[in-house]
């Protein structure tokens, strides 16, 4: 199965991340972007619980596609990668923009999602 984990770039609950990658099959496929903070933490503890870690990067077609906005272009890519859940680690979701929009896509796509903002308890 692949799950994109994507969030906020001020993440740094690793035990929320943990315990939510900990809770993926073993043949998990962890995608994540290029961002600070969520990102690279989520391939970290990927790597960690042995999970399989794809890192996508924005690219110059992003760009040209989405001036100013080239995560709009990595993310649609992320979730087109054959994505079948998506988590988001953002403590507050409405004030974000990157990770809105993923929300938005995968509602869009029927492509489950949840959404971890680090106060579950």
């Amino acid at each position: 199965m692949r799950v994109v984990v994507a969030g906020a770039v001020v993440w740094t609950n690793a035990l929320a991340m943990q315990t939510e990658l900990a809770s993926l099959h073993s043949a998990t496929i962890v995608i994540h972007g290029d961002s600070p903070g969520c990102d690279v933490l989520a391939g970290q503890i990927a790597a960690t619980l042995g999970l399989t870690v794809v890192s996508m990067t924005k690219t110059r077609a992003d760009a040209l596609q989405y001036p100013g906005e080239a995560w709009k272009g990595l993310n649609r890519r992320m979730l087109t990668s054959g994505a079948r859940l998506v988590l988001i680690f953002h403590p507050q979701i409405a004030l974000s923009r990157g990770s809105h929009h993923l929300v938005e896509l995968a509602v869009a796509a029927n492509i489950p999602l949840r959404i971890i903002t680090g106060d579950e308890r």
